[in-house]
């Protein structure tokens, strides 16, 4: 058994020798515990006959009870390696102690001994697995909870045979000096492995991971206890199936001993009961060494618990046709055989994932009150029945209690999945999509408010979506929207006018012509000649005159749309002039002007504007192609995916055409590798059944970047759609399972070939970093077939978590997936990830294999790698790469950034030379560029003073990159020096569609902002910007910009305001989930990050953030800890205190906590309620689940960081 652990033990020393200790510990508690309950049997049964057998149940089970009781109220408070060394020098002493009174022959000390030493074996067996599972790792925990509990196994069998060979040599009476002395060596075992933990073999042990905070309860919960059944879903059903087996264990016990006694006396007793004891271990071990932890991980944990209940109801009913001994051992012996390894191993893994706190709590429950309080109750039914049945007649009992102990164990998989879920992570990012009835009485008044306010967001939120409700009379707030101070709300207003043509507007669009903004102009413009008055005409006519092309543009598009020939005439000339000119902005009017007039056959020209090299040209002529939707179209449209400038545009107008026209025309494009990664994006907002379909055909022939998008956007339609076929996605699933193992092989093969190099080291890496994606996409794929929400739980838990979120991370996916996926699934979540590094004698095949794979970098990487291990000359371009990728993720900024995209940026990088004494960059000149050094040295300078120096592979100048802020240093070259140079326009440009670089850049920025608040909160002057850091980034916005901009700001953030005042009596009037969503939206406007989302983005986000309230005086959050969470005011006043002073009070419509929800870093103030305050609560994970899905939100997100930061600096 012991040369297991050193075949398990390759590369796990410090674990494998603590499960050997814990073998030998628990082999010394089990064959203690088997040998004291066998000789406090063979004396009691010796001296007493069957009336006395059945009186002591209940005494038993009464102080077991107690004991449970006092154990579970007060163990907690002992740290349990403390608690074991006070137990078992204490449990040595009175087993000898007891030795002396059973030599005196005090008929008491039989009886005490009988039920002192279960509580003994009790308090021996419970305090042994909270101290293994304390010490375990809970990631391997499925493998060695066999290994630990074979040693019970063999106890039980050492015991046994030993007990028969003992016993007539020394006497019953005399076991227990050996009782005592195994006590006494299982002392020595733990406090070996307590040595062990605490000398740092197992840092896990010596400083645990500490489990996931809860969440902050609301106030009006807080003040609730969280019951044991709540916070253990599983429990209930594990109480039934637990009180029905030890009740029926109890009356088989009872049946055995009978039979035993009527047939066996005191050394002849005890020997039987040894040599039972002795093949019911064999047997037992037999079993946990080829059974247990097959079934454990073939069919799960849950299923293992139906095991032993089935095979005792068998056995058991085998005894009302056959009432003998002989069945009654067989009876009996199903416990030692299946009850004490399989049954006890499972009912052990069940509670590993309950979080610590409530584990213990639980399995004291369980121990204690539940398997006692049953011994308790089945101590009673033989107290009243055994005077009216035969033995053999409690089996009947025995199979009706069995039945409803398995069919509560069946129920006990959907509530342990519950357990599971509830202790990982999951972001809660899936919200169920309302469709709102914005008619209600309180939703309308809301709404009706927000049309009349200064702030620009909540104004077109309103307008957008009342425009499109006809019971909605929009009318009446139509001058007001006309008069709005935004510009944009006025554009907005006008295409409702142009669209509906209200009456009596015609004098305010007049007025709208001579308006200082040319989008206005070009609006009413267009509005205006919508009414068709001739006697407009000459008006708009006059607006072919003006300075701006858009303008003009406008009047034509007006003119020939609304006035016919005339309109055309009057305008052929300038239409002419704009369609051949060479300025750019004329043509960017042009290329509107074809949208504006919408007339199908008129769009020849546009293809020339859809293929001009200016990109604001072509986004201009893709809106018109999105309304006009000719098919010509679609090549030059498809062609500007190439362009990231027009990009968003392109993806738009693409969608825009009729299903049966643009999916079979996109299907050729998807075997374009310049284009390809962005058609799902377009399949995407199509969102039909046939584009869905279309993007999963196309899965298993694409690259690695191609799928990882459309698995992004598959997952965001099946929301709305049918469920994909479940034997495709498992196809693709597999697929990417055999994929992994072959990574894992070919670079286990070559990593020790070129182990010790830099090229070996970026080959492993970008191994390792193409698993993860693959990864990454197995879960994506499970989350078509199973819940997306769960998946994406265990995949962040199983990637991110601690040991004790993996392991629960695992046993989740033991429990959710079916079929073939599951071995290979668990095969890969359990193993190391780390490549072996194994030399392989010939190499080449695998070589090729990983230049094969159609991955740019990595063909690239793997050849220059080769070339180095074998000698020979490499490409001097790949070295260069492959330096440069090096180079770039030293870079604080790139370093969670893949090395296959930093290649990509690589090969944007321009050389540079500087000679001594020349400066690179100067203090105060604005930069958009990163130098690194590839060689020489640079001196940094303040003003006149050097305050440091930089050398080869260091680099500086990483923030210009992102905000194209001005230089806080000057860098001049004190040697000759070449460097390398990074603009930021190509950043940006490759960045774009790259989530993962933009999360990573954000992650920066925020650390920056933090860093830079800390050293102005340093002076009292710039106290106030102190706050800002997890107060109300309004506040640093009107700190740092102009006074004027401030003013407007402060007025701005009033009128906010005073319109939550009346959103919220509105919705107190006539209260409704509608009107919840709309106030929650209106507030979430008020978070600059956030305003880049669309119409549709605030309501999903509406959803999915959590109420929350607070009483006064109730504490937020506090100066030092580690927030996850943004929070926003929707009702009464939080206070901002530093160091016992309060140095702000945020109402309405005001927030805090926006850096914690991107960096997780320390809160710089308490956030405390002053009066009782709701608040809007986003977490961490969840704006990760649901913004940075979405490129064009993380750059918006980007840049509010990067202007925070460039204000503050």
């Amino acid at each position: 058994m012991l040369g297991r652990f050193a075949g398990h033990g390759a590369g796990n020393g410090g674990e494998y020798a603590k499960v050997a200790l814990l073998f030998l510990y628990f082999f010394c508690t089990v064959a203690a515990a088997i040998l004291g309950r066998t000789a406090a049997d063979a004396l009691f049964l010796s001296r007493f006959d069957n009336a006395a057998l059945s009186g002591m149940y209940l005494p038993q089970a009464a102080t077991m009870i107690l004991t449970s009781l006092v154990f579970q109220r007060y163990a907690h408070r002992v740290r349990i390696e403390r608690l074991l060394f006070g137990l078992l020098p204490t449990v040595a002493a009175l087993i000898l102690v007891s030795r002396i009174g059973v030599g005196l022959e005090l008929d008491w000390v039989f009886r005490t001994i009988y039920v002192g030493y279960d509580v003994f074996n009790f308090l021996m067996i419970v305090c042994f697995w909270q101290f293994a599972t304390s010490v375990l790792d809970q990631r391997k925990a499925k493998k060695m909870i066999g290994l630990v509990a074979s040693g019970g196994t063999l106890g039980t069998v050492a015991s046994g045979f030993g007990i028969r060979g003992i016993v007539p040599v020394i006497g019953t009476s005399n076991l227990l000096y050996v009782f005592a002395a195994l006590v006494a060596a299982g002392l020595a075992f733990a406090i070996a492995i307590n040595a062990l933990c605490t000398r740092g073999v197992d840092k896990s042990v010596k400083a645990p991971a500490s489990s996931p905070a809860p969440s902050k309860p609301s106030g009006a919960a807080a003040g609730k206890a969280d019951g044991l059944f709540k916070n253990v879903p599983h429990l209930k059903y594990m109480v039934l199936l637990a009180a029905s087996v030890t009740l029926s264990l109890t009356l088989i016990d009872y049946q055995f001993k009978v039979l035993l006694r009527e047939s066996l006396q005191n050394e002849a007793l005890a020997g039987f009961m040894g040599s039972f004891q002795g093949i019911s271990g064999i047997v037992g071990l037999l079993v946990q060494v080829t059974l247990s932890g097959w079934v454990l991980t073939r069919f799960g944990v849950t299923t293992a618990l139906l095991v032993f209940p089935v095979t005792l109801a068998v056995a058991s009913l085998g005894l009302i046709f056959l009432p003998v001994l002989a069945m009654s051992v067989v009876a009996k012996g199903s416990d030692k055989v299946l009850g004490d390894t399989l049954n006890a191993s499972a009912n052990q893994l069940i509670m590993f994932p309950v979080p610590p706190a409530w584990r213990s709590k639980a399995k004291n429950f369980m121990d204690g009150i539940v398997r006692n309080g049953s011994k308790g109750l089945a101590a009673l039914l033989l107290l009243v029945l055994s005077h009216w049945l035969a033995p053999s007649q409690f089996s009947y009992i025995v199979a009706i209690l069995l039945g409803i102990g398995i069919v509560s164990g069946l129920k006990i998989k959907k509530a342990y999945l519950q357990t599971l879920m509830s202790t990982l992570k999951t972001g809660q990012d899936d919200p169920q999509r309302t469709e709102l009835d914005f008619m209600d009485p309180a939703s309308r008044a809301l709404l009706a408010e927000a049309l009349r306010q200064p702030d620009k967001q909540q104004a077109l939120y309103a307008l957008r979506l009342l425009k499109d409700i006809d019971a909605f009379d929009l009318k009446p707030y139509l001058s007001g929207l006309l008069a709005h101070p935004h510009p944009q709300v006025i554009v907005e207003t006008l295409e409702y006018v142009e669209q509906f043509k209200p009456a009596g507007l015609e004098p305010r669009l007049l007025e709208l012509l001579g308006a200082d903004s040319e989008p206005v102009r070009a609006k009413a413009i267009l509005a205006l000649a919508s009414y068709m008055d001739e006697a407009h005409l000459d008006e708009i006519s006059r607006q072919l005159e003006d300075d701006s092309a858009d303008v003009q543009a406008a009047a034509i598009a007006a003119l020939v749309k609304y006035f016919g020939i005339e309109g055309m005439y009057r305008s052929v000339g300038v239409l002419k002039r704009l369609t051949e000119s060479e300025v750019e902005a004329e043509r960017m009017a042009v290329a509107s002007l074809f949208g504006q007039i919408g007339v199908p056959s008129f769009y020849k020209p546009l293809l020339g504007l859809l293929r001009d090299p200016s990109s604001q040209v072509a986004v201009r002529a893709l809106d018109s192609a999105a309304k006009l939707r000719v098919p010509a179209c679609i090549p030059p449209i498809a062609d500007r995916l190439a362009d990231g400038g027009a990009r968003r545009h392109a993806i738009q107008a693409l969608a825009a055409y009729d299903e049966p026209i643009i999916v079979p025309a996109l299907r050729a494009y998807l075997e374009r590798e310049d284009i390809a990664v962005h058609l799902p994006a377009v399949f995407e907002r199509i969102g039909s059944r046939l584009a869905r379909d279309t993007l999963l055909e196309a899965y298993e022939s694409s690259g690695y970047a191609l799928r990882d998008r459309i698995l992004e956007s598959l997952l965001r339609m099946q929301k709305n759609l049918p469920a994909v076929p479940v034997a495709q996605a498992e196809r693709y699933a597999r697929l990417e399972l055999a994929l992994d193992e072959q990574y894992g092989e070919h670079g286990d093969a070559v990593a020790g070939n070129v182990a010790g190099n830099a090229a070996g080291s970026e080959l492993s890496g970008s191994i390792a970093e193409i698993r993860a994606g693959i990864v990454r996409r197995i879960f994506q794929l499970l989350s078509l077939l199973y819940d997306e929400r769960a998946m994406q739980a265990v995949y962040a838990n199983w990637t991110e978590g601690d040991g004790q979120r993996q392991a629960n991370a695992i046993e989740v996916v033991d429990q959710t997936v079916h079929g073939a996926l599951r071995g290979p699934l668990i095969k890969l979540m359990s193993s190391s990830r780390e490549l072996t590094a194994s030399r392989a004698s010939n190499a080449a095949p695998h070589w090729a294999w990983l230049s094969a794979q159609g991955d740019a970098w990595l063909s690239r990487l793997a050849a220059y790698a080769r070339a180095k291990q074998e000698g020979v000359p490499s490409d001097p371009d790949a070295a260069l790469q492959v330096e440069q990728v090096r180079l770039l993720k030293k870079i604080s900024l790139f370093q969670g950034v893949p090395r296959a995209e930093l290649a990509v940026l690589a090969d944007t990088l321009k050389p540079v030379t500087a000679a001594a004494g020349d400066v690179i960059i100067r203090e105060g000149e604005p930069g958009d560029c990163l130098y690194m050094i590839e060689s020489g040295k640079v001196g940094v300078f303040k003003g006149d003073a050097r305050v440091h120096e930089l050398r080869g592979e260091e680099y500086f100048g990483e923030m210009a990159v992102l905000t194209q802020g001005a230089r806080t240093a000057t860098i001049a070259a004190e040697e000759d020096v070449r460097l390398w140079k990074l603009d930021s326009d190509v950043f940006y440009e490759r960045m774009i569609d790259r989530p993962s670089m933009a999360v990573e850049m954000m992650k920066l920025l925020s650390r920056r902002i933090r860093d830079a608040l800390g050293a102005a909160a340093a002076g009292a002057a710039v106290a106030g910007a102190a706050v800002a850091a997890i107060a109300a980034p309004a506040l640093l916005h009107a700190e740092t910009a102009a006074s004027s901009s401030a003013d407007e700001a402060k007025r701005e953030a009033a009128a906010a305001r005073e319109h939550l005042d009346a959103a919220a009596a509105a919705a107190a009037e006539a209260p409704s989930g509608n009107a919840t969503l709309v106030r929650r939206v209106l507030v979430l406007q008020q978070v600059p990050l956030f305003q880049h989302l669309s119409t549709e983005g605030f309501l999903d986000l509406a959803q999915l953030v959590q109420e929350e309230a607070y009483g006064p005086g109730k504490t937020i959050c506090k100066t030092g800890e580690y927030g996850d969470t943004l929070y926003a005011v929707v009702e009464g006043v939080v206070g901002v205190r530093r160091d016992g002073r309060e140095i702000a009070n945020l109402g309405k419509g005001e927030y805090f906590g926006e850096m914690a929800i991107i960096d997780s870093g320390p809160r710089s103030a308490d956030c405390v309620a002053v009066s009782q305050a709701s608040l809007l609560a986003l977490r961490k994970e969840q704006l990760q689940a649901f913004c940075f899905r979405d490129a064009q939100v993380l750059r918006g997100m980007m840049r509010v960081l990067s202007e925070r930061l460039q204000g503050i600096s």
